[in-house]
C-alpha cells in the first residue's frame, strides 16, 4: 500500500475517533448539564419550601410561647384569688395588697402588648379568635379577683368555671398551633 493512502486511513480514522470522541463527551456534557439543573431546581424547590416553612412557623412559635406566658401570669391572679379566699391567717390589708399586686402584674402584662403584637402578625383567624376568647375570660378573672372575698356564690362558681375553662382551652390550643406546624 502507498503511503498516501496509510496517511489517509490513519488521518481518517482519526477524525472519526476524534469526532465520535467529542460527539461522546458532548453528550455527557449535556447529561451532566440536565441532571445539575434537576438537582439545582429541586434544591431550589426545597430552599424555598424550608423558608416559608420557617417563616410561617414562627408566628406561630411565638404565640405559643406568649400564650403559655400569659397562662402563667394570669395563673398566678387566679392562685392568689383562690388563696385569699380559702386563708383566714391573712388580714384584709394583706388580702387586698395580694390581689393588687397579682391584678397589676396582669395589667402590666396585658399593657405590654406583646401578646396583641403577636395576635397580629398570625394568619389564622381561628386562632386569634381562640387566643382572644381566653384572654378576655382572665380579663374577666382579674375584674373578679379585685374582690374575690367578697364575691357572691354564683360569682365564685362563674369565677371557678371560666378558670376551668381556661385550663383545658390552653392544651387544646397548644395542640392546635402544633398542628397547624405539623402542616406547613
Amino acid at each position: 500500500m502507498e503511503t498516501w493512502a496509510i496517511v489517509a486511513l490513519v488521518l481518517g480514522s482519526n477524525i472519526i475517533i476524534a469526532l465520535s470522541t467529542f460527539f461522546a463527551t458532548k453528550m455527557q456534557v449535556s447529561h451532566s448539564d440536565k441532571r445539575f439543573e434537576r438537582e439545582f431546581e429541586k434544591e431550589i424547590v426545597t430552599y424555598q419550601r424550608e423558608r416559608r416553612r420557617e417563616v410561617r412557623s414562627e408566628p406561630l412559635l411565638k404565640l405559643r410561647t406568649e400564650l403559655a406566658s400569659m397562662a402563667c401570669k394570669y395563673e398566678n391572679l387566679v392562685d392568689t384569688a383562690r388563696r385569699l379566699r380559702t386563708r383566714s391567717d391573712i388580714t384584709d390589708e394583706e388580702a387586698v395588697k395580694l390581689a393588687e399586686e397579682a391584678v397589676n402584674e396582669g395589667t402590666t402584662y396585658k399593657a405590654n402588648g406583646n401578646l396583641q403584637q403577636i395576635l397580629n402578625i398570625q394568619y389564622d383567624t381561628e386562632l386569634i379568635t381562640l387566643v382572644n376568647n381566653i384572654r378576655n375570660d382572665y380579663l374577666l378573672l382579674c375584674e373578679y379577683a379585685r374582690d374575690y372575698k367578697s364575691l357572691r356564690k354564683e360569682l365564685l362558681r362563674e369565677f371557678r368555671e371560666i378558670s376551668l375553662e381556661i385550663e383545658t382551652s390552653i392544651p387544646k390550643i397548644q395542640e392546635l398551633i402544633n398542628k397547624r406546624l405539623e402542616e406547613l
